[in-house]
């Protein structure tokens, strides 16, 4: 080994050993880096001239802080918007099955609804032609129309539709 050689060896040890820093001085910079995650010259300076480190080591350490710092942030705000987007993704599930679900209901009703304008199709027909003089109830007593239209609202999820059912006609009472 010639003497550049042993020259070159002690210098990188000696910046190996500038490198490491003290549980004190890490504390330290750590306590300063929570009150400000930047570094002003004069703090750079100060903390330096504090921590018996080269003002460029002070602020390399920031420099290297931060991006730690931000770092750790990002990976929270990644694992908070994969939760709420799990969160999200489930309430659309349940709002997709329920909306299914109303779709399947609206069918239902209109078919109802489709067979009810039928018979009343039917029924107005027959009164017209006079086959039929007026609605019968299922205890045969006689109803003017006036009491038919109190029960045209009995099935709300129709009248807010804008349609109407007379509960009281049914295939086993209108003659056919």
């Amino acid at each position: 080994m010639d003497e550049e050689d042993v020259c070159e060896s002690y210098m990188m040890r000696e910046i190996t050993k500038k490198r490491k820093l003290t549980p004190i001085q890490l504390r330290l910079l750590e306590e300063s880096f929570e009150e400000e995650k930047r570094l002003e010259p004069d703090r750079k300076l100060w903390l330096a001239e504090k921590l018996g480190l080269q003002p460029s080591q002070v602020a390399v350490w920031f420099q290297n802080r931060r991006a730690r710092y931000k770092t750790k942030q990002l990976e929270h705000d990644c694992d908070s918007l994969k939760a709420s987007y799990a969160k999200l993704k489930t309430d659309w599930d349940i709002l997709f099955v329920q909306n299914q679900t109303l779709k399947s209901k609206v069918d239902l009703l209109k078919e109802k609804l489709k067979m009810q304008e039928n018979l009343e199709t039917q029924s107005i027909e027959r009164k017209r032609l006079g086959e039929e003089g007026s609605s019968v109830k299922s205890d045969n007593t006689q109803y003017s129309e006036e009491e038919g239209l109190e029960n045209q609202y009995s099935f709300p999820e129709l009248a807010v539709l804008g349609f109407y059912y007379d509960p009281t006609l049914t295939a086993s009472n209108l003659r056919l």
